[in-house]
């Protein structure tokens, strides 16, 4: 089974106090896009065997694609093993939780190849979602959700309108820890303008996160501001032939450009129709 993991915009992210664990609460409008990874998830008579195309990433229990597959198989206590093929097309360490969607992808591909009858139900398949990472039930569930919590609360919205995004990726890495992290140290004073409450974060270490929202703002995006932990930066436009100019404008100076649109799921079978 052949799936497409897609990316995730946070079009808000409030960051809140510390839980007991140590982990941030959050609250966060999140929104699917078109870009994508391509996940095969097939059987095989034993063991987890992670494939991807891209070296850097791991192919070991470190990669949340191979826990996913790890936890369905210890939740459901089945034999056999499966391999898991990654087309990577989605930035790492970008604040697009390509990993997470990755992992979602997973679960979805293993529930739906297992029999019929023995599916899990989709609160079964969130909650085990919500102990391999923060994004993965977004990334489970997909289109326009407010997340809150560690990330397990996932609330379906009202689709996003059809939109159009530029992200630019100005190809450096930011650990989400790290960025959470300098959030507590610095203790930054929030403008009510800021949409993402690690943008200014970012910011201070990698001060080209500012340049590119300037730049887009500059060539006619509505408004622009940082995903998640970073450093994607992603510029909002209505209309189709807007966006592709700004796309052509920023992919000149920007390698790792990207042209996408939003999408009302978060994992869709790549051989349905109109997929």
């Amino acid at each position: 089974m052949k799936l497409k993991a897609y990316a995730k915009i946070n079009l808000s992210l409030r960051v809140f106090e510390r839980l007991p664990d140590g982990y941030h609460a959050i609250e966060s409008i999140m929104q699917s896009v078109s870009l994508c990874d391509y996940i095969t998830v097939e059987r095989i008579s034993s063991g987890i065997e992670i494939i991807c195309d891209n070296p850097h990433v791991p192919v070991g229990n470190e990669n949340i694609a191979y826990k996913a597959a790890e936890k369905f198989l210890e939740y459901r206590k089945q034999a056999g093993g499966w391999k898991i093929q990654i087309e990577k097309r989605i930035p790492m360490a970008a604040g697009l939780a390509g990993g997470s969607a990755d992992a979602a992808a997973v679960l979805f591909g293993m529930n739906q190849l297992s029999n019929i009858d023995s599916r899990l139900s989709n609160i079964e398949l969130i909650a085990l979602a919500s102990q391999i990472g923060f994004d993965v039930p977004f990334c489970l569930i997909g289109g326009t959700c407010l997340v809150k919590g560690r990330g397990e609360i996932v609330e379906k919205l009202e689709p996003w309108p059809q939109s159009y995004f530029v992200l630019v990726n100005p190809d450096v890495a930011v650990s989400t820890k790290w960025a959470y992290a300098e959030f507590d140290r610095l203790h930054i004073n929030l403008s009510e303008k800021i949409k993402n409450d690690l943008e200014p974060v970012v910011i201070e270490k990698y001060p080209i996160v500012a340049d590119i929202k300037e730049e887009l703002v500059q060539f006619g995006c509505r408004e622009a501001q940082m995903s998640g932990s970073g450093p994607t930066v992603f510029g909002i436009i209505s209309q189709r032939a807007e966006a592709e100019r700004i796309y052509q404008q920023m992919q000149k100076k920007y390698e790792k450009t990207y042209l996408v649109e939003t999408v009302d799921e978060g994992v869709r079978d790549k051989d349905r129709k109109n997929a």
